[in-house]
């Protein structure tokens, strides 16, 4: 008899110097709850400020000892839309003005980046050559901070076009994933797994995500592969830091930790 074990896949976004403080605090959570495994997602500039391969202190708590064990990611370049940098202006020129995606509605992208994730869906309306841009730029500093390289890449907001997946296994990498799948580049192959996460941009998202993460925690119980994904400003809220302790207590008992 196949006995199914099911995995549980856990994050942190947007790994930048702006959010050093949050991170610790987060960590802090996880060395409490008894996270084992945890994917960590690295910005390169986040949001046009805070390089993180310039930052001494950000680097060495990149590199430092931790209790759990800890994959790192690329998450994007600014995770923001269009702002490139100097290196990048030649491939970008124009992106924000002219750009529009040919794989989905435009004005349907144009919504999602703009009201859904607060302008942040960085990837969604970039072609394959600016998608390389940042992707290069991005690789060097993650380089910089961790003396390797990435193999996987998560769009900012899990929001990208079809132009994306091409490049990234041009370029070697070997996962991504968006709000429903994870993908295998090298394998062509792909994972249904839904995702847990909290929102704290506004009152109402901030106090319906905490209705909403337990009760997605206990509907997705039977799902094979769950991930639960989590942001530093959660980490501000004492209500949201609560909810995460419960939720991945839950979902942590009877689930396997994965990468």
């Amino acid at each position: 008899m196949t006995v199914l074990v099911r995995k549980l896949v856990i994050s942190l976004h947007d790994a930048s110097p702006f959010h050093l403080q949050r991170l610790r605090k987060a960590e802090a959570v996880f060395r409490e709850t008894g996270v084992a495994k945890i994917t960590y997602l690295l910005v390169p500039e986040y949001h046009g400020g805070h390089p993180s391969a310039a930052s001494p202190e950000f680097i060495a708590w990149c590199r430092g000892h931790r209790e759990f064990q800890v994959d790192w990611h690329l998450h994007g370049y600014h995770h923001l839309e269009a702002l490139p940098t100097a290196d990048e202006r030649p491939a970008l020129e124009g992106i924000a003005r002219e750009t529009k995606s040919v794989f989905s509605g435009a004005a349907a992208d144009a919504f999602k980046r703009k009201f859904l994730t607060a302008g942040e869906g960085e990837f969604m309306s970039l072609d394959a050559d600016s998608q390389r841009a940042k992707l290069e730029a991005g690789r060097e500093a993650f380089r910089r901070c961790l003396d390797s390289d990435p193999e996987g890449f998560v769009a900012p907001a899990w929001l990208f076009n079809a132009a994306l997946q091409p490049v990234l296994k041009e370029m070697g990498f070997r996962f991504t994933e968006d709000h429903r799948r994870i993908y295998d580049l090298r394998l062509g192959a792909r994972l249904d797994s839904p995702v847990i996460t909290w929102a704290t941009r506004t009152l109402l998202r901030k106090y319906g995500s905490l209705a909403v993460c337990p009760i997605l925690a206990r509907l997705w119980a039977s799902e094979p592969v769950l991930r639960v994904a989590m942001h530093p400003f959660d980490f501000d809220y004492a209500s949201t830091v609560a909810s995460i302790r419960g939720v991945l207590r839950f979902v942590m008992r009877d689930r396997e930790q994965a990468f």
